[in-house]
């Protein structure tokens, strides 16, 4: 069976972060673009029509685009197509987007249950519909640092410094004379980028993250992937229902492994 990893036209790098990670779990030979499954490319970032089986890893937050307030509706949904077996592992549905709670989604999610789901938000609500699922939390626990390329320009620049992501606040209090660099998660020159691109990119930025001495973010994927890398990082964002679950606990991560490789297989 061949694997396929979440593409994303969006300006947060974060969701790329998760394909990053996810891409060091499975041999992935394609990106299967989140908010348009027909749109896919290879690992190297050529555009392609699938012909043969893939398990799509659907490790990230179901729906970025959709705007329920106004009936505007960009994104298809229920993944249902001839080659794509979706594996519901670390996934967010919003409570917010009816689109994800439909009777037609709903029997969808029955196909391929347990859902493993990323935050106690969208267990519950699962839950409440009949359907199996299970806590599980952010795959992005999973990263291990030697999976993170090691860059030698950022080990340079990088090391021994404190690095602030999206973090204004403490940036502001930084102590005088300390070396510290301050990385923004959000870009405009993202969202005409190659989706293969893209995950480069993640991962080029985690090779920063790793050289830090000390980590302060608003981003719970930088959070998430810096602790499991073993790193000095002090989550300082919103708490809320997409990230309170994952902040306060550190997962088991060999079961956690365990149950991802088990979702895989089934």
């Amino acid at each position: 069976m061949k694997y396929a990893v979440l593409g994303y036209r969006t300006i947060n790098i974060g969701d790329d972060i998760q394909s990053f990670v996810a891409s060091t779990l499975v041999d992935a030979s394609y990106i299967v673009m989140r908010d348009n499954f027909d749109e896919v490319y290879d690992v190297q970032g050529g555009a392609c029509t699938l012909q043969e089986p893939v398990k799509l890893i659907m490790n990230g937050w179901f729906m970025h685009n959709s705007d329920w307030r106004t009936g505007n509706d960009n994104i298809r949904f229920p993944y249902e197509s001839e080659y794509i077996t979706p594996v519901y592992a670390s996934t967010c549905l919003c409570h917010e987007i009816p689109l994800l709670y439909s009777e037609e989604s709903l029997r969808h999610y029955r196909k391929h249950e347990p859902v493993l789901c990323r935050d106690s938000t969208t267990l519950r609500l699962l839950q409440e519909k009949g359907v199996k699922a299970e806590f599980f939390g952010c795959l992005t626990q999973l990263l291990d640092v030697s999976n993170v390329p090691v860059n030698l320009d950022h080990k340079k620049k990088y090391t021994g410094s404190v690095i602030y992501i999206d973090a204004k606040k403490a940036y502001r209090k930084r102590r005088w004379g300390e070396r510290a660099f301050f990385v923004k998660h959000y870009a405009d020159e993202l969202m005409s980028m190659n989706p293969s691109d893209r995950i480069r990119a993640a991962g080029d930025l985690l090779s920063k993250y790793r050289c830090a001495k000390k980590i302060y973010t608003e981003r719970l994927h930088a959070f998430l992937p810096c602790r499991a890398m073993g790193l000095d990082v002090e989550y300082v964002g919103e708490l809320n229902y997409r990230t309170k679950d994952l902040v306060a606990t550190v997962p088991d991560r060999q079961d956690l492994e365990r149950r991802f490789r088990a979702k895989l297989a089934a």
